[in-house]
């Protein structure tokens, strides 16, 4: 009896927070449209758990997330998590939990990491009270413990990142999380607390320099209609850094994107002269000084004039295993007369996963054309077998329908010795393009992908032009 009146109390508190939800959100709408936007508001409104978004559907869904009624798991919707870095530094970030039931009537919960219009999956094993969420294609995980309300997690962010000398470190970082906080950090309070403090405004473009980083960087911001929350991306000649997301509160910048498997924090203030001075994290194993200077015309250098094929180089010099050990002849990956995609590249790389879906479409565009795309990966582990299998689970994972050769360690210095073939692989991925009679065309640095939207149209735009002309020339 005391079980059956547990669970009718539970549902009934289901359905009153059902509703309480939706006629909280009809007088947030009606107040967003007839009234200023409040930072109050906004941490009511920003990113609301169903808000259409970028990113792979759940792959089940059987009974409605509302049928929640067991009294364990984190509780469904929107989280905001935090990971703690040297020099008091917070990475923070958003999730979304889910609560569904398979076919046999189980409960089981995903979650989605968001960053901003890009939602990424991650795995909840739940051993009430601990939990582990996992992140695919990554060694890192998140190990904690939820509290009795099952309102907040708590425990550390575990991942391993290669040192100079290629010896694996790990790191243990301080995490906690708790529902119902949309907002990405935490707010920046005025100074006079009685008064609400006018919002500075952010150029969209910047020109962007770091303390060890080389070559020029342009950092691409788009500031919300609230004025607080910030989306954009910062692009190098090596690539971008995906989706970012954060807030501009105070002249204080703060933008962050985690993957599980990376996470990067930008943090800078505002200087009169209008000038953001700041500093950069990744996770707990970089960090260093970064100066920008609003800049309508900041662009990047051409990416195909950076970096070159060595002269002398033939394709029958260069050889790499498969994933079954068994040597490969990149004279041999295409038919006489084929043109052909060099894809230098690597499965920890996150502008190698943008790169990566580009090309699969690229693939099954043309490849009954006459195109041939392979991948030559350099990879974190030392051994090869470990780097076979890691490629081998990229394969599987990502469905990339080309053949990737395992090619090595990821040091660019070892990267450039073993390949040969360029004169320096500055950037993964490094994309070759050789017409059908064996002649190198171009070699493109990097990638930007779609988080700076304007500049990867761009790059589709000549990738599609030099690969029509080489079909065109076979």
């Amino acid at each position: 009896m005391v079980g059956g009146a547990h669970g009718f109390y539970d549902r009934s508190m289901n359905r009153l927070s059902t509703l309480s939800s939706l006629v909280s959100g009809l007088l947030v709408a009606l107040l967003l449209c007839f009234a200023p936007v409040t930072s109050a508001q906004v941490e009511q409104t920003q990113q609301p758990e169903d808000m259409d978004v970028t990113g792979e559907p759940p792959p089940r869904q059987f009974q409605s997330q509302q049928d929640n009624t067991v009294d364990w798991g984190p509780r469904k919707g929107i989280w905001r998590g935090e990971i703690e870095l040297p020099d008091a530094k917070v990475l923070s970030f958003n999730f979304v939990v889910r609560f569904y039931r398979d076919e046999q009537n189980l409960p089981y919960w995903d979650i989605w990491l968001r960053n901003g219009v890009e939602t990424l999956p991650a795995k909840l094993e739940n051993n009430n009270p601990s939990y582990t969420i996992t992140f695919p294609d990554t060694d890192a995980r998140i190990e904690a413990t939820i509290n009795s309300s099952n309102t907040a997690l708590g425990g550390e962010y575990i991942y391993t990142r290669a040192n100079s000398e290629g010896e694996n470190v790990e790191y243990r970082l301080p995490f906690s999380a708790q529902v119902s906080d949309t907002r990405r950090f935490e707010w920046i309070e005025p100074e006079d607390p009685g008064e609400e403090a006018e919002p500075a405004t952010l150029a969209e473009r910047w020109s962007v320099t770091f303390d060890r980083r080389k070559g020029p960087a342009v950092a691409e911001l788009h500031t919300l209609p609230d004025g607080i929350n910030v989306y954009g991306t910062v692009m190098t000649p090596t690539g971008d850094d995906g989706h970012l997301a954060g807030t501009f509160q105070n002249g204080r910048l703060r933008l962050s994107r985690f993957t599980g498997g990376s996470g990067l924090l930008y943090d800078g203030t505002l200087e009169a002269d209008g000038t953001l001075i700041g500093t950069f994290r990744s996770l707990a194993h970089h960090a260093e000084g970064f100066t920008a200077s609003p800049d309508g015309d900041a662009a990047l250098p051409n990416l195909f004039e950076l970096t070159r094929w060595n002269d002398g180089i033939e394709f029958a010099d260069l050889s790499f295993r498969d994933t079954r050990g068994q040597e490969v002849n990149l004279s041999e990956i295409a038919p006489q007369g084929s043109p052909r995609l060099i894809y230098v590249m690597g499965t920890w790389c996150h502008n190698c996963a943008d790169a990566t879906r580009y090309l699969t479409s690229v693939y099954e565009q043309y490849h009954d054309q006459g195109l041939e795309i392979v991948g030559l990966a350099f990879e974190s582990p030392k051994g090869f077998e470990d780097q076979a299998r890691a490629v081998e689970k990229y394969i599987q994972s990502k469905g990339v329908p080309f053949q990737i050769l395992v090619a090595g360690n990821r040091n660019k210095a070892e990267a450039t010795e073993r390949l040969g073939a360029l004169d320096t692989v500055a950037a993964y991925p490094t994309v070759v393009f050789v017409d059908a009679s064996g002649n190198i065309t171009g070699v493109h640095q990097g990638f930007v992908g779609p988080a700076a939207p304007t500049r990867h149209a761009q790059l589709r735009s000549e990738f599609t032009e030099r690969i029509e002309s080489m079909l065109a020339g076979q």
